[in-house]
């Protein structure tokens, strides 16, 4: 099947972001519009770039559906001639699942089972099936959960995890690219997909935000999700500077023999808030950072009482004389 005269096609292929360097590309296949559609794009852009292709599948077996969703990419990938691995979760991999919650768990499973499959196919590169819509809903989610620009700035197009001792090189190739645009290339070219139950329930954030408020985000204004999504964009770049800048402010003001800083400057808000992020994220203290958290030590740097600290559980930071201290114990 090649695609070469599909106008459809070969618009999404231009909405592509960049590859990363890689021979072999493994694509993320659950089944659902995003993954199939995916898939099928993939595996004609490699035949394009004379690379290979293999599927990856992940069975979290949280589904009653979900061996035969397996059975379904199985068959799909026998037709289409192309490398099949997957991983399906067992009675002891779940049991894990209440101390981790369902969606740290499935998050752990999902990148354990990348990680095996990864080295058992010699693949370079993970490819997933994020898309414009995705991005629009996490930028609204991390925006009503309350976030900085570090936040906003959404799913990055490229990123290298390391899970398991291994480096997972990911590429989200469709982030340009809208859910409604994935279905009509399906239709375009005849091909059905599998539908996750879980996705048409409102028992999760992210679906509350997809159902309810992306569609009238739509009905308001035609475009917005591209808006928001070009939005997070520009954060990102604003994030990128401010990053930098921080960071500069840290080697010339930071005393990590005391791990202290000195505040006798007022640098503008932005840029105290992220020298004081990358502070705590050094320290170690990355998971128990909030916007609250750092509000709170911002208005520390302000002040000039000494004395005054910030506690929280397991470390505080203190006030002295023209510095901020932190100073972190054991429970």
């Amino acid at each position: 099947m090649s695609f070469k005269k599909n106008p459809i096609f070969q618009r999404l292929l231009s909405k592509f972001t960049k590859a990363p360097n890689g021979n072999k590309f493994a694509v993320a296949v659950s089944g659902g519009t995003d993954s199939v559609a995916l898939l099928f794009l993939i595996k004609e852009w490699c035949k394009i770039k004379h690379k290979q292709i293999c599927v990856f599948h992940v069975n979290h077996s949280l589904r009653s559906t979900s061996g035969t969703d397996a059975d379904w990419v199985r068959q799909l990938c026998e037709e289409l001639n192309i490398e099949f691995y997957s991983r399906k979760a067992t009675d002891s991999d779940l049991s894990q699942n209440k101390e981790l919650g369902s969606e740290g768990w499935a998050r752990n499973f999902r990148y354990s089972s990348f990680a095996s499959m990864l080295l058992e196919s010699n693949a370079d590169v993970i490819v997933t099936g994020h898309n414009l819509n995705d991005q629009a809903e996490t930028i609204i989610m991390r925006m009503l959960r309350g976030c900085s620009w570090k936040g906003i700035h959404g799913i990055k197009d490229r990123i290298i995890l390391n899970f398991n001792n291994t480096n997972l090189k990911m590429w989200r190739p469709i982030l340009n690219i809208s859910r409604p645009e994935l279905s009509d290339f399906l239709k375009s070219i005849n091909q059905n997909w599998r539908e996750d139950e879980t996705n048409q329930t409102d028992l999760y954030l992210r679906n509350k935000i997809r159902h309810r408020l992306m569609p009238l985000f739509e009905k308001i204004y035609k475009g917005s999700l591209s808006h928001i999504v070009a939005l997070g964009a520009d954060a990102a770049q604003l994030q990128k500077d401010l990053h930098s800048r921080a960071l500069k402010y840290l080697k010339k003001y930071y005393n990590p023999e005391k791990n202290q800083i000195m505040v006798a400057k007022k640098p503008d808000t932005s840029l105290r808030r992220e020298v004081i992020r990358i502070w705590l994220a050094n320290s170690g203290l990355e998971d128990a950072t909030t916007r609250s958290l750092i509000e709170r030590i911002d208005d520390l740097w302000l002040i000039k009482n000494n004395g005054r600290a910030v506690k929280h559980t397991g470390f505080e930071i203190l006030r002295h004389k023209k510095n901020l201290w932190l100073r972190v114990w054991q429970e």
